[in-house]
């Protein structure tokens, strides 16, 4: 009982030992397959970024360069349109040059000319109006473009220098995984074995315990059956005593009670029963006389 004792204790222990090592094995191997999850899941999400800021970068490229195509056609068409107004005025200069020499005749026709020049020269100054206010919002729409441009650039930057750390972590984790986990599950065997032996050995102490309670159990029944045997004599014993000592009691009474009073009893009695054996007697008579005179009356009539 007591080897069985010591080798529960010390299967106890040991399962407490393998269970506290099992669990800073299982902590360690939690939290390196969390790194290994969070690692993985950041590269996944880092290559949809990457190809949607690939994507937005493209878009904002390809506006930008309708911008810029723009802005150079404007650019040629406000040339085109300094070099006419230079031309018309160029042209104004010399018929206004000419209407001096000439007749009134000529008169009308260079202000009907000079009028059409200055219609062509008026149209060509609200073109370049119209040219520099479209070449102004280009210039907006081009800054801002370059500047979303710069934009996705940076976090295409970004992400460069965060791929590699978590390509890192990842095979960190990963390696640390391979290593913890057969550690683990070696450990959760032994803890297994730790616990079917101490299990078997308190089963053993469970059955000897309960051998050990059906003796106690037993051995205070017949304790009890003797006992109660023994007071079950003790009590027929008592009542013998108690008989004998009343029948000791009433001897000893008669003994002492005095002989005038039995005599005197005597007496009383005999004289009871003469008083009744004459009261039977004249009953008797009685009722023999009133049968008699009952039969006697018919006759008399």
């Amino acid at each position: 009982m007591a080897s069985l004792e010591t080798l529960s204790k010390s299967y106890g222990m040991k399962k407490a030992a393998v269970s506290k090592l099992r669990k800073q094995a299982e902590n360690k191997l939690k939290e390196a397959v969390s790194k290994k999850r969070r690692a993985s899941l950041g590269l996944v999400a880092l290559e949809k970024q990457k190809e949607d800021l690939t994507r937005a970068k493209d878009h904002v490229a390809q506006i930008l360069n309708q911008h810029l195509s723009q802005k150079a056609s404007i650019e040629r068409l406000k040339i085109a349109a300094e070099e006419r107004l230079l031309h018309e005025q160029d042209t104004k200069d010399q018929v206004t040059q000419q209407s001096e020499y000439g007749s009134s005749e000529d008169k009308n026709s260079v202000i009907e000319r000079l009028k059409y020049i200055d219609e062509k020269i008026a149209e060509l100054h609200s073109e370049l109006k119209e040219r520099e206010s479209g070449h102004a919002g280009l210039e907006k729409a081009i800054e801002s473009s370059e500047k979303e441009k710069s934009k996705i650039e940076g976090q295409l930057k970004k992400q460069g220098h965060t791929k590699p750390i978590l390509i890192e972590q990842l095979k960190a984790s990963t390696k640390a995984e391979s290593i913890l986990r057969p550690k683990f599950e070696s450990l959760l065997k032994l803890e297994a074995q730790a616990s079917n032996a101490l299990a078997t050995v308190q089963k053993k102490l469970a059955e000897i315990a309960a051998q050990r309670r059906k003796k106690i159990a037993k051995l205070a029944a017949i304790k009890r059956k003797r006992m109660a045997a023994l007071a079950a004599k003790k009590r027929k014993n008592n009542a013998r005593k108690l008989t004998l000592k009343k029948t000791r009691k009433a001897k000893t009474r008669k003994t002492k009670r005095k002989p005038t009073k039995s005599i005197k009893h005597k007496t009383r009695s005999k004289k009871a029963s003469k008083k009744k054996v004459l009261k039977t007697i004249k009953r008797t008579a009685t009722r023999t006389n009133k049968r008699t005179t009952v039969k006697k009356k018919p006759r008399r009539k």
